[in-house]
């Protein structure tokens, strides 16, 4: 029996010979799957693939849309109609763009519909719509319906290069292929956004929505942990839609064809790269003024990058089945509410293309899809991360978490609570089974994430950390705490010495410690005996750094791969993956959708492409039995620190020097008494 309202309670028998039982691990919310009134269906007859980076997931996008039919509906964070989602050269337009794309599609009769996520004061700081949200004054745009019909990223290629020949006399022209280039691209995406939104664009639809502050508000209430004002005012005013699944042909041929992604990847050209992360990539953006925020980042290395930081996420392929019924549901609501319509009642599918209610086959998977829409009431994504994590903490395998944000500490928390109960349970009835409470089976838990983004984020990021005993790989909140901590007790000291017992108190009061010292100071935290012995945990907490020598400057320089990843994998038996992050933002605050699924196959084949990459193939965890995952957790944290030790040591000798394969202990030296959900 659970208390849990997501999990189905069930009664099982338990044999009065051995005193045995046989129940069944509940991976889904399946509450949420009644018969006559499921919410959020378990579907069994899905075909999945997992691309790992951009390159691979957006190609295979790519393709989809280049063979789509009948329609392909878009929900974005961000949209840049000038991002090539597959790369054959090194200067814009480096192949066929995303808007060149959607705007062929549109002209062979497919219906195009496109939803983004703005604001206004979003758009200003987030510059996710370039064209739209900013970049809004090119050197030309098309204005008149002949020039929106002739809108194609190759022309605007041709009609500056042809502008800057007649104006090559004058010095403002006199500028490099380059800077051409991005003045080409500029004014394309401006044309774009700006014959879409007239309607000028073929085929293709094309709305906006932001966030809803009343439901994200009544979503903030519901929450363990309530943020202070401020950042309460940041998350109800200034919430998102995060999504970004795509879905291709539902209907087209009864949906026999019908394809969809659920993914993290953002449709901003930032967002591309490789799984081999190199330091410097020129089929990645360059871009002068972003590479030097990553000093901001506290991440040693040199910072004259040319080419935007690795990026790192995952995009999973739907072919077929019941899981993109959902999908459809989720676009249509929210497509109808940015038009207008209600506001809380959600999208019915009716009468389901019979193409998607085929029988299961060997080979597909079983899913469902989970969501985070205040407006709807739904958070179907925190069920799922903390039932996984209730699944997982009952057993002794591993929990993997690779996640563009740990800052969640309700999550670690939950974690620690469950952890509890086994180990009391354990210490209970290990006697019975022959076993010494001394042999207490260990969890696992592998968490790979990035330096905060911005420092704001960095007390949050610490407080789910410490929680876990795991706070002094943030060693510049540490030392803050520490010492702002010794300074009132200075003072305190101080006071009572100076005024005495006899003077009021009131007055000889030390001053109030900042809000985020004096959260820290609540938070208890295990160390690692405290952790292993009472909770039966073992954590290791890692960044990814990629490497590379210079032959110019015969230096080797390292470089943080940036995660946006959004994976949470379970002892090779479940993984969700999706637009959530690991924070009360996409728990409660913003729109998400994320997919899970029980699928063994799929789950231990990606565990083991992720490690074999991450680790340089050393530590992939081989079987996943008991002793491989207990060794490969002790090898990932001698192969951190042997990464690390390289990093640091003098030599240019690639022995010395050359990391093998990404991870390094996270390190963040930065500090913040701001906090930032």
């Amino acid at each position: 029996m659970s208390s849990e309202k997501y999990l189905r309670t069930e009664k099982v028998h338990i044999d009065e010979v051995s005193c045995q039982a046989t129940s069944t691990i509940q991976w889904f919310a399946e509450n949420k799957n009644k018969k006559g009134n499921a919410t959020h269906p378990i579907t069994h007859n899905n075909k999945l693939t997992v691309h790992i980076c951009g390159k691979d997931g957006f190609a295979a996008i790519a393709r989809d849309i280049a063979e789509a039919k009948d329609s392909i509906d878009l929900v974005c964070w961000g949209f840049d109609p000038a991002m090539e989602l597959v790369r054959n050269g090194y200067t814009w337009p480096r192949a066929e763009t995303y808007g060149d794309l959607l705007i062929a599609a549109g002209r062979r009769g497919v219906r195009v519909r496109l939803l983004v996520w703005y604001s206004y004061s979003g758009g200003k700081v987030q510059k996710h719509m370039p064209g739209y949200s900013h970049g809004t004054d090119p050197w030309r745009t098309a204005d008149s319906d002949v020039e929106m019909q002739q809108i194609n990223a190759q022309r605007s290629v041709q009609l500056i290069r042809e502008h800057a020949r007649e104006k090559r006399h004058k010095k403002e022209w006199n500028i490099s292929g380059d800077e051409l280039a991005a003045m080409a691209r500029e004014e394309y995406c401006h044309s774009w956004y700006k014959a879409a939104f007239k309607g000028r664009l073929q085929g293709i639809d094309i709305r906006t929505r932001d966030g809803t502050a009343d439901a994200i508000g009544g979503a903030l209430e519901r929450e363990a942990t309530k943020p202070a004002f401020f950042e309460r005012l940041g998350m109800k005013f200034a919430g998102t839609h995060h999504q970004k699944p795509i879905l291709i042909d539902f209907a087209y041929e009864n949906g026999r064809k019908a394809v969809a992604y659920v993914m993290g990847l953002n449709s901003v050209t930032d967002y591309w790269d490789t799984v081999e992360h190199c330091v410097e990539n020129p089929l990645r953006e360059q871009g002068a003024a972003k590479t030097k925020e990553e000093h901001a980042q506290g991440v040693d290395g040199c910072f004259d990058f040319e080419t935007l930081k690795p990026y790192r996420d995952y995009a999973c392929r739907i072919d077929g089945g019941r899981a993109l019924i959902p999908l459809h549901e989720n676009f249509e609501g929210a497509w109808d509410r940015a038009g207008g319509g209600s506001k809380v009642k959600p999208f019915v599918c009716a009468a389901p293309p019979a193409g998607l209610l085929r029988k299961a086959a060997p080979g597909d998977s079983t899913v469902q899809i989970v969501r985070t829409q205040p407006e709807e009431d739904d958070f179907t994504i925190k069920d799922i991360y903390f039932n996984a994590t209730r699944v997982a903490a009952a057993g002794t395998g591993y929990l993997y978490m690779e996640n563009q944000y740990f800052q969640y500490q309700e999550w670690a928390e939950h974690l620690l609570a469950i952890r509890k109960k086994v180990i009391a349970g354990w210490n209970r009835n290990c006697a019975k089974i022959g076993k010494d409470p001394e042999e207490l089976p260990v969890m696992h838990v592998f968490v790979v994430i990035p330096a905060p983004e911005k420092a704001q984020m960095i007390p949050r990021t610490y407080e789910t950390l410490a929680s876990l005993g795991q706070q002094n790989r943030m060693t510049g909140q540490v030392k803050m705490i520490d010492q702002t901590n010794e300074n009132a007790r200075i003072q305190k000291t101080a006071s009572k010495q100076f005024f005495g017992d006899a003077v009021d108190k009131r007055a000889s009061a030390p001053q109030a410690l900042p809000e985020v010292v004096s959260a820290a100071n609540q938070i208890n935290k295990p160390s690692q005996l405290i952790l292993e012995k009472k909770f039966g945990l073992q954590v290791c907490v890692a960044m990814l750094n990629a490497c590379e020598f210079n032959q110019a400057r015969r230096q080797w320089r390292y470089r943080e791969i940036y995660i946006h990843s959004k994976l949470l994998l379970v002892d090779d038996g479940f993984f969700t993956l999706g637009s959530a992050n690991l924070n009360q933002r996409s728990m409660a605050v913003d729109s998400e959708i994320n997919l899970a699924t029980n699928d063994r196959r799929h789950a231990t084949e990606l565990r083991t492409r992720i490690w074999s990459q991450l680790t340089g193939g050393l530590h992939d965890g081989g079987n996943c039995t008991r002793q491989e995952i207990k060794e490969t957790f002790k090898n990932w944290g001698a192969l951190m620190k042997k990464n690390k030790d390289r990093q640091k040591a003098l030599s240019i000798d690639p022995v010395d020097k050359r990391m093998e394969g990404f991870i390094v202990p996270l390190d963040d030296g930065r500090s913040s008494t701001m906090r930032l959900g």
